[in-house]
Protein backbone atom coordinates (compact mmCIF):
# COMPACT_ATOMS: atom_id res chain seq x y z
CA UNK A 1 0.00 0.00 0.00
CA UNK A 2 1.07 3.59 -0.61
CA UNK A 3 0.91 6.70 1.52
CA UNK A 4 -2.25 7.69 -0.34
CA UNK A 5 -3.98 4.47 0.72
CA UNK A 6 -2.93 4.89 4.33
CA UNK A 7 -4.19 8.48 4.30
CA UNK A 8 -7.52 7.43 2.85
CA UNK A 9 -7.86 4.71 5.49
CA UNK A 10 -7.00 7.11 8.31
CA UNK A 11 -3.89 5.18 9.40
CA UNK A 12 -1.79 8.04 10.79
CA UNK A 13 1.04 5.81 12.04
CA UNK A 14 1.48 4.28 8.59
CA UNK A 15 1.48 7.76 7.05
CA UNK A 16 4.10 8.84 9.59
CA UNK A 17 6.27 5.82 8.69
CA UNK A 18 5.99 6.55 4.96
CA UNK A 19 7.12 10.13 5.51
CA UNK A 20 9.97 9.00 7.77
CA UNK A 21 11.09 6.56 5.06
CA UNK A 22 11.41 9.38 2.55
CA UNK A 23 8.11 9.28 0.68
CA UNK A 24 7.56 12.80 -0.73
CA UNK A 25 4.70 14.50 1.11
CA UNK A 26 3.27 15.77 -2.19
CA UNK A 27 3.66 12.51 -4.12
CA UNK A 28 0.85 11.78 -6.55
CA UNK A 29 -1.00 8.56 -7.30
CA UNK A 30 -2.65 7.34 -10.49
CA UNK A 31 -5.53 9.81 -9.93
CA UNK A 32 -3.02 12.67 -9.65
CA UNK A 33 -4.06 13.11 -6.00
CA UNK A 34 -1.71 14.05 -3.18
CA UNK A 35 -2.03 12.60 0.33
CA UNK A 36 -3.33 15.99 1.51
CA UNK A 37 -6.15 15.83 -1.05
CA UNK A 38 -7.21 12.45 0.36
CA UNK A 39 -7.05 13.79 3.91
CA UNK A 40 -9.28 16.66 2.81
CA UNK A 41 -11.81 14.35 1.16
CA UNK A 42 -12.78 12.55 4.36
CA UNK A 43 -16.03 13.90 5.81
CA UNK A 44 -15.01 13.35 9.44
CA UNK A 45 -13.55 16.21 11.44
CA UNK A 46 -10.42 14.38 12.60
CA UNK A 47 -7.71 16.61 11.16
CA UNK A 48 -4.73 14.79 12.72
CA UNK A 49 -3.42 13.36 9.42
CA UNK A 50 -4.01 16.68 7.68
CA UNK A 51 -2.06 18.45 10.42
CA UNK A 52 0.79 15.93 10.06
CA UNK A 53 0.95 16.46 6.29
CA UNK A 54 0.84 20.26 6.57
CA UNK A 55 3.52 20.25 9.26
CA UNK A 56 5.59 18.03 6.93
CA UNK A 57 5.44 20.68 4.22
CA UNK A 58 2.47 19.63 2.09
CA UNK A 59 1.44 22.18 -0.55
CA UNK A 60 -2.01 23.38 0.54
CA UNK A 61 -2.63 24.94 -2.88
CA UNK A 62 -1.63 21.98 -5.06
CA UNK A 63 -4.20 21.39 -7.79
CA UNK A 64 -5.05 17.69 -8.06
CA UNK A 65 -6.97 15.32 -10.27
CA UNK A 66 -8.31 15.66 -13.77
CA UNK A 67 -10.53 18.59 -12.77
CA UNK A 68 -7.70 20.41 -10.96
CA UNK A 69 -9.35 20.59 -7.56
CA UNK A 70 -7.73 22.15 -4.51
CA UNK A 71 -7.53 20.67 -0.99
CA UNK A 72 -9.62 23.47 0.54
CA UNK A 73 -12.37 22.97 -2.03
CA UNK A 74 -12.30 19.21 -1.48
CA UNK A 75 -12.59 19.68 2.28
CA UNK A 76 -15.45 22.15 1.86
CA UNK A 77 -17.35 19.72 -0.36
CA UNK A 78 -16.87 17.00 2.26
CA UNK A 79 -18.59 19.26 4.79
CA UNK A 80 -15.71 19.52 7.25
CA UNK A 81 -15.68 22.99 8.81
CA UNK A 82 -12.58 22.26 10.89
CA UNK A 83 -10.51 21.04 7.93
CA UNK A 84 -11.43 24.08 5.84
CA UNK A 85 -10.38 26.37 8.69
CA UNK A 86 -7.13 24.42 9.17
CA UNK A 87 -6.25 24.70 5.47
CA UNK A 88 -7.13 28.40 5.41
CA UNK A 89 -4.92 29.01 8.45
CA UNK A 90 -2.11 27.23 6.58
CA UNK A 91 -2.45 29.60 3.62
CA UNK A 92 -4.91 27.81 1.33
CA UNK A 93 -6.50 30.09 -1.27
CA UNK A 94 -10.27 30.33 -0.80
CA UNK A 95 -10.68 32.34 -4.01
CA UNK A 96 -9.37 29.79 -6.49
CA UNK A 97 -11.29 29.54 -9.77
CA UNK A 98 -11.17 26.70 -12.33
CA UNK A 99 -10.86 27.32 -16.05
CA UNK A 100 -14.64 26.88 -16.32
CA UNK A 101 -15.27 29.43 -13.59
CA UNK A 102 -16.13 27.10 -10.72
CA UNK A 103 -15.30 28.28 -7.20
CA UNK A 104 -15.52 26.54 -3.86
CA UNK A 105 -18.75 28.41 -3.08
CA UNK A 106 -20.39 27.12 -6.26
CA UNK A 107 -19.12 23.57 -5.81
CA UNK A 108 -20.51 23.18 -2.30
CA UNK A 109 -23.98 24.03 -3.59
CA UNK A 110 -23.88 20.78 -5.57
CA UNK A 111 -22.06 18.62 -3.04
CA UNK A 112 -23.94 19.75 0.09
CA UNK A 113 -27.31 20.64 -1.43
CA UNK A 114 -29.16 18.24 0.90
CA UNK A 115 -26.80 18.63 3.86
CA UNK A 116 -27.46 20.64 7.02
CA UNK A 117 -23.81 21.77 6.94
CA UNK A 118 -24.35 23.87 3.79
CA UNK A 119 -25.24 27.16 5.48
CA UNK A 120 -22.48 26.97 8.14
CA UNK A 121 -20.01 26.22 5.33
CA UNK A 122 -21.26 29.22 3.32
CA UNK A 123 -20.84 31.47 6.34
CA UNK A 124 -17.29 30.21 6.96
CA UNK A 125 -16.19 30.61 3.34
CA UNK A 126 -17.64 34.11 3.17
CA UNK A 127 -15.74 35.06 6.33
CA UNK A 128 -12.59 33.68 4.72
CA UNK A 129 -13.13 35.91 1.69
CA UNK A 130 -14.98 33.77 -0.87
CA UNK A 131 -16.74 35.73 -3.63
CA UNK A 132 -20.54 35.52 -3.50
CA UNK A 133 -21.25 36.83 -7.00
CA UNK A 134 -19.00 34.52 -9.02
CA UNK A 135 -20.42 32.81 -12.10
CA UNK A 136 -19.28 29.90 -14.29
CA UNK A 137 -19.14 29.92 -18.05
CA UNK A 138 -22.42 27.99 -17.90
CA UNK A 139 -24.16 30.76 -15.96
CA UNK A 140 -24.09 29.06 -12.56
CA UNK A 141 -23.65 31.11 -9.41
CA UNK A 142 -24.03 30.26 -5.72
CA UNK A 143 -27.41 32.02 -5.62
CA UNK A 144 -28.70 30.44 -8.81
CA UNK A 145 -27.73 26.89 -7.84
CA UNK A 146 -28.96 27.10 -4.25
CA UNK A 147 -32.27 28.51 -5.51
CA UNK A 148 -32.58 25.68 -8.01
CA UNK A 149 -32.25 23.10 -5.23
CA UNK A 150 -34.78 24.90 -3.07
CA UNK A 151 -32.17 25.72 -0.43
CA UNK A 152 -33.69 29.08 0.39
CA UNK A 153 -31.83 29.11 3.71
CA UNK A 154 -28.63 29.17 1.66
CA UNK A 155 -30.08 31.88 -0.57
CA UNK A 156 -30.81 33.94 2.53
CA UNK A 157 -27.27 33.43 3.86
CA UNK A 158 -25.79 34.58 0.56
CA UNK A 159 -28.06 37.64 0.40
CA UNK A 160 -27.11 38.52 3.98
CA UNK A 161 -23.47 38.31 2.86
CA UNK A 162 -24.13 40.89 0.16
CA UNK A 163 -24.81 38.75 -2.91
CA UNK A 164 -26.55 40.52 -5.80
CA UNK A 165 -30.18 39.25 -5.83
CA UNK A 166 -30.87 40.10 -9.49
CA UNK A 167 -29.85 36.67 -10.93
CA UNK A 168 -32.76 35.11 -9.02
CA UNK A 169 -35.24 37.13 -11.10
CA UNK A 170 -37.63 37.16 -8.17
CA UNK A 171 -40.59 39.47 -7.79
CA UNK A 172 -41.53 40.80 -4.35
CA UNK A 173 -44.13 38.04 -4.12
CA UNK A 174 -41.59 35.35 -4.96
CA UNK A 175 -39.16 36.65 -2.35
CA UNK A 176 -41.90 36.71 0.26
CA UNK A 177 -42.83 33.12 -0.59
CA UNK A 178 -39.25 31.88 -0.41
CA UNK A 179 -37.96 33.96 2.49
CA UNK A 180 -40.82 35.88 4.05
CA UNK A 181 -43.85 35.31 6.25
CA UNK A 182 -47.40 34.25 5.48
CA UNK A 183 -48.57 37.78 6.35
CA UNK A 184 -46.20 39.28 3.77
CA UNK A 185 -47.52 36.90 1.12
CA UNK A 186 -51.12 37.73 2.01
CA UNK A 187 -50.45 41.47 1.86
CA UNK A 188 -48.84 41.22 -1.58
CA UNK A 189 -51.68 39.07 -2.92
CA UNK A 190 -54.15 41.78 -1.95
CA UNK A 191 -52.47 44.30 -4.24
CA UNK A 192 -54.44 45.20 -7.34
CA UNK A 193 -51.94 44.36 -10.06
CA UNK A 194 -50.31 41.29 -8.52
CA UNK A 195 -49.37 38.68 -11.12
CA UNK A 196 -49.18 34.92 -10.60
CA UNK A 197 -47.73 34.08 -14.03
CA UNK A 198 -44.33 35.73 -13.67
CA UNK A 199 -41.36 33.35 -13.59
CA UNK A 200 -37.95 33.31 -11.93
CA UNK A 201 -34.57 32.21 -13.30
CA UNK A 202 -35.75 28.59 -13.26
CA UNK A 203 -39.14 29.47 -14.80
CA UNK A 204 -40.95 28.84 -11.53
CA UNK A 205 -44.11 30.77 -10.80
CA UNK A 206 -45.10 31.87 -7.28
CA UNK A 207 -47.20 28.68 -7.11
CA UNK A 208 -44.27 26.39 -7.86
CA UNK A 209 -41.98 28.28 -5.48
CA UNK A 210 -44.54 27.82 -2.72
CA UNK A 211 -44.57 24.07 -3.42
CA UNK A 212 -40.77 23.95 -3.25
CA UNK A 213 -40.80 25.63 0.17
CA UNK A 214 -43.16 22.99 1.50
CA UNK A 215 -45.26 25.71 3.17
CA UNK A 216 -48.84 24.55 2.70
CA UNK A 217 -50.32 27.77 4.06
CA UNK A 218 -48.49 29.86 1.45
CA UNK A 219 -49.27 27.39 -1.33
CA UNK A 220 -52.95 27.40 -0.39
CA UNK A 221 -53.09 31.20 -0.59
CA UNK A 222 -51.44 31.19 -4.02
CA UNK A 223 -53.76 28.47 -5.33
CA UNK A 224 -56.86 30.25 -4.02
CA UNK A 225 -55.63 33.42 -5.72
CA UNK A 226 -55.90 31.67 -9.09
CA UNK A 227 -52.64 29.79 -9.65
CA UNK A 228 -52.60 27.00 -12.22
CA UNK A 229 -52.33 23.63 -10.45
CA UNK A 230 -50.78 22.11 -13.58
CA UNK A 231 -48.10 24.78 -14.05
CA UNK A 232 -44.59 23.55 -14.91
CA UNK A 233 -41.05 24.88 -14.48
CA UNK A 234 -38.08 24.84 -16.85
CA UNK A 235 -37.43 21.10 -16.55
CA UNK A 236 -41.10 20.24 -17.07
CA UNK A 237 -41.90 19.43 -13.45
CA UNK A 238 -45.35 20.20 -12.06
CA UNK A 239 -46.04 20.82 -8.36
CA UNK A 240 -46.05 17.18 -7.27
CA UNK A 241 -42.71 16.51 -8.96
CA UNK A 242 -40.95 19.57 -7.52
CA UNK A 243 -42.07 18.47 -4.05
CA UNK A 244 -41.43 14.73 -4.37
CA UNK A 245 -37.75 14.70 -3.49
CA UNK A 246 -38.05 17.10 -0.56
CA UNK A 247 -39.38 14.61 1.98
CA UNK A 248 -42.35 16.81 2.87
CA UNK A 249 -45.09 14.20 3.08
CA UNK A 250 -47.65 16.73 4.32
CA UNK A 251 -47.15 18.89 1.21
CA UNK A 252 -47.42 15.86 -1.09
CA UNK A 253 -50.58 14.74 0.66
CA UNK A 254 -52.12 18.19 0.34
CA UNK A 255 -51.23 18.41 -3.36
CA UNK A 256 -52.88 15.06 -3.98
CA UNK A 257 -55.96 16.23 -2.07
CA UNK A 258 -56.31 19.33 -4.27
CA UNK A 259 -56.08 17.26 -7.45
CA UNK A 260 -52.43 17.03 -8.48
CA UNK A 261 -51.91 14.29 -11.08
CA UNK A 262 -49.93 11.46 -9.48
CA UNK A 263 -48.70 10.29 -12.90
CA UNK A 264 -47.67 13.68 -14.28
CA UNK A 265 -44.15 13.52 -15.74
CA UNK A 266 -41.35 16.04 -16.12
CA UNK A 267 -39.36 16.75 -19.27
CA UNK A 268 -37.53 13.43 -18.94
CA UNK A 269 -40.70 11.42 -18.26
CA UNK A 270 -39.92 11.06 -14.56
CA UNK A 271 -42.97 10.71 -12.34
CA UNK A 272 -43.16 12.05 -8.80
CA UNK A 273 -42.69 8.48 -7.59
CA UNK A 274 -39.44 8.15 -9.54
CA UNK A 275 -38.09 11.38 -8.11
CA UNK A 276 -39.05 10.43 -4.56
CA UNK A 277 -37.42 7.00 -5.03
CA UNK A 278 -34.26 8.60 -6.38
CA UNK A 279 -34.10 10.91 -3.36
CA UNK A 280 -34.57 7.96 -0.99
CA UNK A 281 -37.72 9.49 0.54
CA UNK A 282 -39.38 6.37 1.93
CA UNK A 283 -42.51 7.98 3.37
CA UNK A 284 -43.10 10.00 0.21
CA UNK A 285 -42.83 6.81 -1.83
CA UNK A 286 -45.27 5.09 0.51
CA UNK A 287 -47.78 7.94 0.14
CA UNK A 288 -47.52 8.03 -3.66
CA UNK A 289 -47.98 4.26 -3.92
CA UNK A 290 -51.04 4.47 -1.68
CA UNK A 291 -52.35 7.19 -4.00
CA UNK A 292 -52.14 4.76 -6.92
CA UNK A 293 -48.80 5.65 -8.49
CA UNK A 294 -47.58 3.08 -11.02
CA UNK A 295 -44.67 1.23 -9.42
CA UNK A 296 -42.88 -0.02 -12.53
CA UNK A 297 -42.89 2.95 -14.91
CA UNK A 298 -39.90 4.00 -17.02
CA UNK A 299 -38.53 7.40 -18.00
CA UNK A 300 -37.15 8.47 -21.36
CA UNK A 301 -33.78 6.92 -20.51
CA UNK A 302 -35.47 3.54 -19.97
CA UNK A 303 -34.76 3.74 -16.23
CA UNK A 304 -37.39 2.02 -14.13
CA UNK A 305 -38.62 3.42 -10.83
CA UNK A 306 -36.85 0.75 -8.80
CA UNK A 307 -33.59 1.23 -10.70
CA UNK A 308 -33.61 4.82 -9.41
CA UNK A 309 -34.23 3.78 -5.79
CA UNK A 310 -31.41 4.94 -3.52
CA UNK A 311 -32.34 3.24 -0.25
CA UNK A 312 -33.39 -0.20 0.93
CA UNK A 313 -36.58 1.19 2.47
CA UNK A 314 -37.72 2.59 -0.87
CA UNK A 315 -36.71 -0.61 -2.64
CA UNK A 316 -38.77 -2.76 -0.26
CA UNK A 317 -41.87 -0.64 -0.83
CA UNK A 318 -41.49 -0.87 -4.60
CA UNK A 319 -40.90 -4.63 -4.54
CA UNK A 320 -44.02 -4.98 -2.41
CA UNK A 321 -45.90 -3.07 -5.09
CA UNK A 322 -44.74 -5.47 -7.79
CA UNK A 323 -41.42 -4.02 -8.98
CA UNK A 324 -38.58 -6.38 -9.92
CA UNK A 325 -35.75 -6.43 -7.36
CA UNK A 326 -33.26 -7.48 -10.03
CA UNK A 327 -33.53 -3.99 -11.56
CA UNK A 328 -32.08 -2.13 -8.59
CA UNK A 329 -28.87 -0.20 -9.20
CA UNK A 330 -25.44 -1.71 -8.76
CA UNK A 331 -24.79 0.76 -5.94
CA UNK A 332 -27.87 -0.35 -4.00
CA UNK A 333 -27.07 -4.02 -4.62
CA UNK A 334 -23.61 -3.55 -3.16
CA UNK A 335 -25.12 -1.78 -0.16
CA UNK A 336 -27.54 -4.65 0.44
CA UNK A 337 -24.71 -7.16 0.09
CA UNK A 338 -22.42 -5.29 2.48
CA UNK A 339 -19.82 -4.63 -0.23
CA UNK A 340 -17.96 -1.32 -0.11
CA UNK A 341 -16.44 -0.27 -3.43
CA UNK A 342 -12.72 0.52 -3.38
CA UNK A 343 -10.32 1.69 -6.05
CA UNK A 344 -7.69 -1.04 -5.78
CA UNK A 345 -7.28 -4.71 -4.92
CA UNK A 346 -5.70 -6.13 -1.79
CA UNK A 347 -4.05 -9.16 -3.42
CA UNK A 348 -0.48 -9.94 -4.36
CA UNK A 349 0.94 -10.07 -7.87
CA UNK A 350 1.20 -13.85 -7.47
CA UNK A 351 -2.48 -14.11 -6.52
CA UNK A 352 -3.39 -11.94 -9.48
CA UNK A 353 -1.47 -14.11 -11.93
CA UNK A 354 -2.84 -17.37 -10.55
CA UNK A 355 -6.47 -16.25 -10.46
CA UNK A 356 -6.99 -13.57 -13.09
CA UNK A 357 -8.39 -15.80 -15.84
CA UNK A 358 -12.01 -16.99 -16.06
CA UNK A 359 -12.44 -20.73 -15.81
CA UNK A 360 -15.23 -23.23 -15.42
CA UNK A 361 -15.82 -25.40 -12.39
CA UNK A 362 -14.77 -29.06 -12.49
CA UNK A 363 -17.68 -30.42 -10.47
CA UNK A 364 -21.35 -29.58 -9.92
CA UNK A 365 -20.71 -27.40 -8.01
CA UNK A 366 -17.08 -26.52 -7.29
CA UNK A 367 -16.40 -23.89 -4.66
CA UNK A 368 -14.08 -21.42 -6.37
CA UNK A 369 -11.72 -20.43 -3.56
CA UNK A 370 -9.66 -17.91 -5.53
CA UNK A 371 -8.37 -14.81 -3.66
CA UNK A 372 -8.34 -12.65 -6.80
CA UNK A 373 -11.99 -13.45 -7.58
CA UNK A 374 -13.02 -12.76 -4.00
CA UNK A 375 -11.29 -9.40 -3.97
CA UNK A 376 -12.77 -8.43 -7.35
CA UNK A 377 -16.24 -9.01 -5.91
CA UNK A 378 -15.44 -6.94 -2.83
CA UNK A 379 -13.82 -4.12 -4.79
CA UNK A 380 -16.33 -3.88 -7.63
CA UNK A 381 -13.71 -2.63 -10.09
CA UNK A 382 -13.46 -3.40 -13.81
CA UNK A 383 -11.14 -5.92 -15.43
CA UNK A 384 -9.12 -3.09 -16.95
CA UNK A 385 -8.62 -1.49 -13.53
CA UNK A 386 -7.34 -4.78 -12.16
CA UNK A 387 -4.93 -5.21 -15.08
CA UNK A 388 -3.77 -1.64 -14.72
CA UNK A 389 -2.96 -2.17 -11.04
CA UNK A 390 -0.69 -5.10 -11.95
CA UNK A 391 0.76 -3.55 -15.15
CA UNK A 392 -0.99 -6.10 -17.34
CA UNK A 393 -3.01 -3.82 -19.65
CA UNK A 394 -1.04 -4.89 -22.73
CA UNK A 395 -2.37 -8.44 -22.38
CA UNK A 396 -5.10 -8.37 -25.02
CA UNK A 397 -5.32 -12.09 -25.73
CA UNK A 398 -7.18 -13.28 -22.63
CA UNK A 399 -10.08 -11.92 -20.61
CA UNK A 400 -9.57 -11.02 -16.96
CA UNK A 401 -12.12 -12.39 -14.49
CA UNK A 402 -14.46 -9.65 -13.35
CA UNK A 403 -17.67 -9.22 -11.37
CA UNK A 404 -18.62 -5.82 -12.79
CA UNK A 405 -21.28 -7.29 -15.07
CA UNK A 406 -24.39 -6.67 -17.12
CA UNK A 407 -27.24 -9.15 -17.31
CA UNK A 408 -26.43 -10.81 -13.98
CA UNK A 409 -29.53 -11.99 -12.11
CA UNK A 410 -30.27 -10.96 -8.52
CA UNK A 411 -32.56 -13.19 -6.46
CA UNK A 412 -33.49 -12.85 -2.80
CA UNK A 413 -34.01 -16.03 -0.78
CA UNK A 414 -36.56 -16.29 2.06
CA UNK A 415 -33.76 -16.40 4.65
CA UNK A 416 -32.38 -13.02 3.54
CA UNK A 417 -29.51 -14.26 1.41
CA UNK A 418 -29.05 -13.07 -2.17
CA UNK A 419 -27.98 -15.12 -5.19
CA UNK A 420 -26.37 -13.70 -8.33
CA UNK A 421 -25.98 -15.84 -11.44
CA UNK A 422 -23.89 -15.40 -14.58
CA UNK A 423 -23.80 -12.10 -16.45
CA UNK A 424 -21.33 -10.58 -18.88
CA UNK A 425 -18.47 -8.12 -18.65
CA UNK A 426 -18.00 -5.62 -21.49
CA UNK A 427 -19.11 -6.05 -25.13
CA UNK A 428 -17.99 -8.70 -27.59
CA UNK A 429 -15.25 -6.53 -29.12
CA UNK A 430 -13.50 -5.89 -25.80
CA UNK A 431 -10.54 -8.13 -24.85
CA UNK A 432 -12.13 -8.68 -21.42
CA UNK A 433 -15.52 -9.69 -22.82
CA UNK A 434 -16.75 -12.81 -21.08
CA UNK A 435 -20.09 -14.43 -20.27
CA UNK A 436 -20.05 -16.31 -16.99
CA UNK A 437 -21.82 -19.35 -15.57
CA UNK A 438 -20.88 -18.94 -11.91
CA UNK A 439 -23.20 -18.53 -8.93
CA UNK A 440 -22.53 -16.17 -6.03
CA UNK A 441 -24.30 -16.76 -2.71
CA UNK A 442 -24.25 -13.70 -0.47
CA UNK A 443 -24.76 -14.16 3.25
CA UNK A 444 -26.36 -11.49 5.43
CA UNK A 445 -23.05 -10.55 7.08
CA UNK A 446 -21.31 -9.50 3.86
CA UNK A 447 -19.64 -12.88 3.30
CA UNK A 448 -20.12 -14.80 0.05
CA UNK A 449 -19.24 -17.98 -1.81
CA UNK A 450 -18.53 -18.42 -5.52
CA UNK A 451 -19.66 -21.66 -7.14
CA UNK A 452 -18.34 -22.79 -10.51
CA UNK A 453 -19.83 -25.36 -12.90
CA UNK A 454 -18.68 -27.37 -15.91
CA UNK A 455 -19.70 -25.69 -19.16
CA UNK A 456 -21.52 -28.85 -20.27
CA UNK A 457 -23.62 -28.77 -17.10
CA UNK A 458 -24.46 -25.06 -17.11
CA UNK A 459 -23.86 -22.87 -20.15
CA UNK A 460 -22.63 -19.28 -19.74
CA UNK A 461 -25.69 -17.06 -19.42
CA UNK A 462 -26.68 -13.40 -19.30
CA UNK A 463 -29.98 -11.50 -19.33
CA UNK A 464 -31.81 -14.58 -18.08
CA UNK A 465 -34.45 -14.69 -15.35
CA UNK A 466 -33.84 -16.38 -12.00
CA UNK A 467 -36.96 -17.01 -9.93
CA UNK A 468 -37.18 -18.72 -6.54
CA UNK A 469 -39.77 -21.35 -5.59
CA UNK A 470 -39.73 -23.98 -2.83
CA UNK A 471 -35.98 -24.28 -2.37
CA UNK A 472 -34.99 -23.90 -6.03
CA UNK A 473 -34.10 -21.07 -8.38
CA UNK A 474 -35.40 -21.55 -11.91
CA UNK A 475 -33.06 -19.99 -14.47
CA UNK A 476 -34.86 -19.38 -17.76
CA UNK A 477 -33.62 -18.03 -21.08
CA UNK A 478 -30.57 -15.85 -21.59
CA UNK A 479 -28.71 -14.31 -24.51
CA UNK A 480 -25.42 -16.22 -24.42
CA UNK A 481 -22.62 -16.16 -26.94
CA UNK A 482 -23.33 -15.55 -30.60
CA UNK A 483 -23.08 -18.89 -32.36
CA UNK A 484 -24.26 -20.86 -29.34
CA UNK A 485 -27.91 -19.80 -29.51
CA UNK A 486 -30.32 -22.59 -30.35
CA UNK A 487 -33.23 -20.88 -32.07
CA UNK A 488 -36.67 -22.14 -31.08
CA UNK A 489 -35.50 -23.64 -27.78
CA UNK A 490 -35.74 -22.17 -24.29
CA UNK A 491 -32.97 -23.15 -21.86
CA UNK A 492 -34.19 -23.92 -18.33
CA UNK A 493 -32.04 -24.79 -15.33
CA UNK A 494 -32.98 -25.60 -11.76
CA UNK A 495 -30.56 -24.55 -9.00
CA UNK A 496 -30.86 -26.33 -5.66
CA UNK A 497 -30.50 -23.70 -2.92
CA UNK A 498 -29.39 -26.33 -0.41
CA UNK A 499 -26.66 -28.15 -2.31
CA UNK A 500 -26.11 -25.55 -5.07
CA UNK A 501 -26.21 -28.32 -7.64
CA UNK A 502 -27.71 -27.22 -10.95
CA UNK A 503 -29.54 -29.33 -13.52
CA UNK A 504 -31.05 -28.77 -16.93
CA UNK A 505 -34.84 -29.02 -17.17
CA UNK A 506 -36.37 -30.42 -20.36
CA UNK A 507 -39.69 -28.97 -21.51
CA UNK A 508 -42.22 -29.31 -24.31
CA UNK A 509 -45.14 -27.32 -25.68
CA UNK A 510 -45.38 -23.83 -27.17
CA UNK A 511 -42.03 -22.46 -25.98
CA UNK A 512 -41.00 -18.80 -26.04
CA UNK A 513 -37.88 -19.65 -28.02
CA UNK A 514 -34.45 -18.14 -27.35
CA UNK A 515 -35.73 -15.43 -25.03
CA UNK A 516 -33.75 -12.94 -22.96
CA UNK A 517 -34.25 -9.69 -21.05
CA UNK A 518 -37.70 -10.90 -19.97
CA UNK A 519 -39.58 -10.92 -16.67
CA UNK A 520 -40.55 -14.06 -14.77
CA UNK A 521 -42.82 -14.67 -11.80
CA UNK A 522 -44.58 -17.56 -10.15
CA UNK A 523 -48.34 -17.50 -9.75
CA UNK A 524 -49.96 -18.96 -6.65
CA UNK A 525 -50.86 -22.01 -8.72
CA UNK A 526 -47.17 -22.72 -9.29
CA UNK A 527 -47.16 -21.69 -12.94
CA UNK A 528 -44.07 -19.82 -14.10
CA UNK A 529 -45.15 -16.78 -16.13
CA UNK A 530 -42.77 -15.24 -18.69
CA UNK A 531 -43.42 -11.87 -20.33
CA UNK A 532 -41.59 -9.06 -22.10
CA UNK A 533 -38.02 -9.22 -23.31
CA UNK A 534 -36.76 -10.15 -26.75
CA UNK A 535 -36.63 -13.37 -28.74
CA UNK A 536 -33.66 -14.31 -30.88
CA UNK A 537 -34.64 -16.21 -34.02
CA UNK A 538 -33.39 -17.10 -37.47
CA UNK A 539 -35.02 -15.50 -40.50
CA UNK A 540 -33.77 -16.50 -43.96
CA UNK A 541 -30.43 -17.53 -42.53
CA UNK A 542 -29.98 -14.31 -40.57
CA UNK A 543 -30.25 -13.82 -36.81
CA UNK A 544 -32.93 -11.36 -35.75
CA UNK A 545 -34.04 -10.07 -32.36
CA UNK A 546 -37.74 -9.23 -32.00
CA UNK A 547 -39.85 -7.98 -29.11
CA UNK A 548 -41.74 -10.65 -27.24
CA UNK A 549 -45.38 -9.59 -27.37
CA UNK A 550 -46.79 -12.76 -25.80
CA UNK A 551 -47.14 -14.20 -22.32
CA UNK A 552 -45.91 -17.76 -21.80
CA UNK A 553 -46.57 -20.06 -18.86
CA UNK A 554 -44.67 -23.16 -17.80
CA UNK A 555 -46.39 -25.85 -15.74
CA UNK A 556 -43.59 -27.24 -13.59
CA UNK A 557 -45.42 -30.47 -12.87
CA UNK A 558 -45.82 -31.39 -16.55
CA UNK A 559 -43.01 -29.14 -17.86
CA UNK A 560 -45.26 -28.01 -20.68
CA UNK A 561 -45.23 -24.47 -22.08
CA UNK A 562 -48.42 -22.66 -23.03
CA UNK A 563 -48.82 -19.41 -24.93
CA UNK A 564 -51.50 -17.25 -23.27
Amino acid sequence: MKIHDFTRLGDIEAVRRELANGTPVDSRDERDFTPLAYAASSSDDDESIMTLLIDSGADVNAAVGESKEFPLGIAACSGSIRKVQLLADAGANVKFVTESGYTVLINIMYKLFDDERLVPMINLLVRLGAETDCETRHGESPLIVSSRFGRFDAVNALLDAGADPSPLQWTKLMQAIALGTIDEVQTLLSEKDIRLDERDRWERTPWLLACVTGDIAKAKLILEAGADLKDRERMGSAALAVSAGKGNVEMLSWLLDVGADVEAVDGADNTALMLAAQAGETESVRLLLEAGAVSNGKNEYDESTISLASSEGVMRLLVGAGADISEISTELKRTLLGLQSVESLNVTKKEYKSGCRPRFGKSNPEMMDIPFWDDMVRAGISAYQAKDQFNDVKNMSQATWCFSRFGVSFTELPDGRFVQIGGEHEDFYDPDFCIYNDVLIHEQDGQFQIMGYPEKVFSPTDFHSATYLNGFIYVVGGLGYSGSRQFGTTPIYRLNCGTWKIESVASTGDKPGWIYGHKARFEDSGLLVISGGKICLEVKGEEEHVDNENVFTLDLSSRVWTRA
